[in-house]
């Protein structure tokens, strides 16, 4: 409905489905997730299986395991690497990843957010 766009914005109200908030905090979200997720695991054999649903792949390759930060079912460019398939190596490759993360700004990311609004 063009015309409730048009007059939502006439009155400075941008029509949107989902709040925005910066790539930064989401990521930074999601890692929690993704600890409070190990969390509950006892070893690395749960790892197996899980799909893109989480930062690790979902088997392992030559007793390593792909770590990669995901957002709104994307990848972030750069961000893959692979540790020990233990479940302590998983947790420790996250809770790195999310430090990083946290040491970080928005502008820092801002580059990867436009790559995401061009896909």
């Amino acid at each position: 409905m063009k015309w409730l766009k048009d007059q939502m914005r006439a009155q400075g109200l941008e029509p949107q489905n989902a709040a925005r908030a910066p790539l930064r905090s989401k990521l930074l979200s999601r890692a929690d997730r993704m600890l409070a997720e190990l969390a509950k695991y006892k070893g690395e054999d749960e790892l197996d299986g899980n799909g893109v649903k989480y930062w690790w792949s979902e088997k392992s390759v030559n007793g390593q395991r792909r770590l990669v930060m995901r957002e709104g079912g994307k990848t972030v460019e750069g961000s893959a690497t692979y540790v020990d398939n233990t479940l302590a190596a998983v947790k420790d490759g996250i809770e790195k990843m999310r430090t990083i993360i946290e040491n970080s700004t928005d502008d820092q990311w801002a580059e990867e957010e436009e790559l995401r609004r061009k896909k």
